[in-house]
C-alpha cells in the first residue's frame, strides 16, 4: 500500500495518546504513518496518580510548543487530528502553518467564541465553584462526571476501562480554554485568518461538552476551508462508541480526497 503521509493526533484534557488506538489501527491500514503523543504530564504513569505540582505551570502555549516539537522531528508537514482540547490545539498550529490539513473532532472553541448552550456555561461555572484560583492548581480527574458527560455512549466496560486511564489537567489550560473571557492573554486565541489549509469539522448530535452548534460556529470561521458534519448519535468521547466506524469512515473519505503530499 502507498503511503499517504504522517498523521499527528491531538488529544484532549485528562486523557492522553491512549484515545486513539482504534483509531491509528483504522488509519495505518489506510497507508498512513499515524503519530500519537501524550501532552506534557499525561502519560499513562500519570493515571491514578496525585497530580503532579509542575503541571500546574503549563498552560495552552506549552501545549503547543510541545507539539510543534513533534511536528518538527517529522519527515513531512502532516495532517492533524485533534480532539476537544487537541481540536483548539490543532487549530493554533494550523495558524502557523504547520500542516497541511486539519481535522477537528468535537474542538473546544477558540478565544472569542460564544459558548451556545446552557450545559457549556454550566460547565464553566462548575470550575468556577471549585475556587477562584483554578488557574494555579492542577485538577485531579472526575470519572463520575467523565462518564456522565462525554462518555455516556461508551459500553459499561469500555467507560470503567476509560475512566481508570484518565489523568490529571492543568487547571491553567482548563482556565484558559474554558474561561476564555476572563484570560487576558487570550491563551486560546486562533489567527482565523491565517488558517489557509482544508478543514473537516466533527461533532456529535448528542455532544454535551463542545455541543455540534458550537462546532458549527468554529467551522464557520473558516469560511471556504471547513466543511462541518454532524454525527448522529454520537456524544463527545466519540472513541469506543457504537457508531466510531461511520466517523472513523468520514474521515477516511474525507483524508483520500486531499492532493497528493508534496
Amino acid at each position: 500500500m502507498a503511503h499517504r503521509g504522517e498523521i499527528l493526533l491531538l488529544h484532549g484534557a485528562f486523557v492522553g495518546g491512549w484515545v486513539f488506538e482504534r483509531f491509528r489501527s483504522f488509519l495505518s491500514h489506510r497507508g498512513w504513518r499515524t503519530h500519537a503523543p501524550d501532552l506534557p504530564l499525561h502519560g499513562p504513569e500519570q493515571a491514578g496518580q496525585q497530580p503532579d505540582p509542575e503541571l500546574a505551570r503549563l498552560g495552552l502555549a506549552d501545549y503547543r510548543a510541545a507539539m510543534e516539537a513533534e511536528i518538527a522531528r517529522l519527515p513531512a508537514k502532516p495532517v492533524l487530528i485533534g480532539h476537544s482540547l487537541g481540536g483548539l490545539l490543532a487549530q493554533q498550529l494550523a495558524a502557523r502553518d504547520l500542516c497541511r490539513a486539519a481535522i477537528l473532532l468535537a474542538p473546544v472553541a477558540p478565544w472569542g467564541i460564544m459558548p451556545r448552550t446552557l450545559e457549556e456555561v454550566s460547565s464553566a461555572l462548575h470550575l468556577l465553584w471549585q475556587g477562584g484560583s483554578i488557574w494555579q492548581k492542577p485538577l485531579p480527574p472526575e470519572p463520575g462526571i467523565a462518564v456522565q458527560f462525554s462518555m455516556d455512549k461508551l459500553p459499561p466496560a469500555l467507560q470503567r476501562d476509560s475512566a481508570a486511564r484518565l489523568v490529571p489537567e492543568s487547571g491553567r489550560a482548563i482556565f484558559e480554554s474554558l474561561m476564555w473571557w476572563l484570560d487576558w492573554h487570550a491563551a486560546s486565541r486562533v489567527s482565523f485568518h491565517r488558517l489557509r489549509c482544508p478543514l473537516l469539522v466533527l461533532a456529535g448530535s448528542d455532544d454535551k461538552v463542545t455541543p455540534a452548534a458550537s462546532c458549527r460556529a468554529v467551522a464557520s470561521h473558516y469560511p471556504g476551508r471547513a466543511v462541518f458534519r454532524e454525527m448522529p448519535g454520537m456524544s463527545h468521547f466519540l472513541f469506543g462508541e457504537p457508531r466510531q466506524e461511520e466517523l472513523f469512515q468520514v474521515c477516511a473519505d474525507w483524508l483520500a480526497d486531499l492532493p497528493a503530499e508534496h
